[in-house]
């Protein structure tokens, strides 16, 4: 009886104190950081890999229906332990903004694991040439980015 009440002790102890169960994943992001990090780049232009310097592109605006379809994916990559593109029901990144309400024109999608810092994986994302095409590219218009645990999931996208 003395063990049970202990641990609900420090369970509410911890969500009184902000703080989260040991087991339970991070989910939380920091929106304003990620977008400023992202159009900083895309403000100034960049090199990604080998490829000729890109050039600079107008700002994006941070979608919440883009980022709820990446929370989506980062969810299920996270539950299901893997890391690609096509969600664990075969559904591409389009499919899944479908599913959201989002009527695109044009989409994409950055993942990552392993990352616990919206700065680690904004680099990371930026030395991958073909995540750093994603984010320079100058037909996206809105982004979402979200997370479980070290699982990254970025949207982007146009009407």
């Amino acid at each position: 009886m003395k063990k049970i009440i202990f641990g609900v002790l420090l369970l509410s102890s911890l969500l009184f104190l902000g703080m989260r169960p040991i087991d339970e994943p991070e989910t939380e992001i920091n929106a304003e950081l990620l977008l400023q990090l992202v159009n900083s780049h895309r403000a100034s232009g960049c090199k990604c890999g080998s490829e000729k310097k890109h050039g600079r592109t107008t700002p994006l605006v941070w979608n919440t229906t883009l980022e709820q379809a990446a929370q989506a994916h980062s969810d299920d990559m996270y539950a299901k332990k893997f890391l690609r593109h096509s969600g664990s029901d075969g559904s591409s990144a389009g499919a899944r903004l479908k599913r959201f309400g989002y009527t695109w024109k044009t989409c994409g999608e950055n993942i990552s694991q392993g990352h616990t810092t919206e700065e680690g994986v904004i680099i990371g994302w930026m030395n991958s040439p073909g995540h750093c095409r994603n984010i320079m590219n100058p037909a996206f218009k809105e982004i979402g980015v979200a997370r479980k645990g070290d699982y990254w999931t970025m949207v982007l996208g146009a009407r």
